[in-house]
């Protein structure tokens, strides 16, 4: 059964979109390859947008080959996904790390609660890399990507669970990742609105979906801030974190997003920088509840490319972070909008 078109370097632009878009209505796994006698950027643009999936020049044959290539394993995905039956009902919770400065450790925050909510609570969990432009969670994890959000672009019109399963590498039992895009410039071409319905998709075949983010207000995050039921914010203590943490609060409110999915963090607590923290917690107006200790082996794991809780479950944020988790799923699978519980859990 064909899995793949290539397209000709004579057939224009228009053609060749709408070949794509309608092959990829009345068969989802058939990949197009475009030849061009020119690399166009504004043809490039036009055909990723109509879900073809390589633009490649007619005198570069190895790059032809190559777009087969990645083209045909895309469409063997589809088509294996195919006739898997689907693993969960329902509709997954959505935990969102966010912080306002980078450097407060919510990358390693983000892993390691998902890992522990995969091995804690066995409930299937993925990880979402949503920094698309600077995302870490792949080399942290010790991962090189070979699917990222960005083999999303040339389904987006039509991405379904399915497809959506197919963008996913799967890291241990119950925990799959999403990668953010190995090129920056991929942002582009990822829109609010795709991310919006990859999200829906995983919260359908996965319990949890734990988000990494950039720490600035994009579209994209902005979205995810209202559409998430728990909202993690981190921040270490320090004025200009603090003050960011306060501003992020503020905007929160203006969006009307109640306090109750709100969950404060205080990363390195233990780090003595002149702030009281209950001075700090008073200028919130919110109690932190969870302090999370300074630990040389958590930039030690990130550099093995291994999560703590995996890799020393008794460290003492290793403990911290495990109970952060079993806390989170107990009240996920309670009330959804039952109120931060403000028990500290330090070791």
């Amino acid at each position: 059964e064909e899995q793949l078109i290539i397209v000709g370097p004579d057939v224009k632009i228009a053609t060749a979109t709408s070949i794509a878009e309608n092959f990829r209505l009345s068969k989802s796994s058939l990949g197009v390859v475009l030849l061009r006698k020119r690399l166009d950027i504004s043809e490039m643009s036009e055909a990723i947008r109509a879900g073809i999936r390589e633009v490649v020049s007619i005198d570069d044959a190895a790059s032809l080959v190559a777009a087969c290539k990645r083209s045909l394993a895309i469409s063997r995905q589809l088509s294996d996904l195919g006739q898997l039956a689907p693993n969960h009902s329902g509709r997954g919770k959505i935990l969102m790390v966010f912080s306002a400065k980078g450097g407060s450790g919510k990358t390693a925050l983000a892993i390691n609660l998902a890992q522990a909510l995969s091995m804690d609570t066995d409930k299937k969990v993925v990880l979402m890399d949503l920094d698309l432009q600077f995302g870490d969670i792949a080399i942290s994890m010790g991962i090189e990507p070979k699917k990222t959000i960005s083999d999303a672009i040339s389904m987006q019109n039509e991405i379904d669970e399915l497809a959506t399963s197919s963008l996913l590498t799967s890291y241990n039992k119950n925990l799959d990742l999403l990668l953010a895009p190995s090129n920056p410039t991929d942002v582009e071409y990822i829109s609010s609105h795709l991310i919006s319905k990859v999200i829906e998709n995983l919260r359908m075949s996965h319990d949890y979906l734990v988000i990494d983010t950039s720490p600035t207000f994009t579209e994209t995050i902005l979205d995810t801030l209202d559409q998430a039921d728990r909202i993690f914010l981190m921040t270490t203590l320090d004025m200009p974190s603090i003050k960011n943490l306060k501003l992020v609060v503020e905007t929160l409110q203006a969006m009307n997003i109640p306090d109750n999915k709100l969950e404060f963090i205080l990363n390195r607590s233990d780090l003595d920088t002149g702030l009281n923290i209950r001075e700090v917690e008073a200028m919130l107006g919110h109690v932190f509840s969870t302090l999370i200790p300074s630990n040389t082996q958590v930039p030690a794991s990130t550099n093995r490319g291994i999560p703590l809780v995996l890799s020393d479950p008794s460290n003492n944020v290793s403990r911290v972070i495990t109970n952060l988790a079993k806390r989170t799923d107990a009240l996920m699978s309670s009330v959804d909008s039952a109120p931060t519980q403000n028990t500290r859990a330090v070791s």
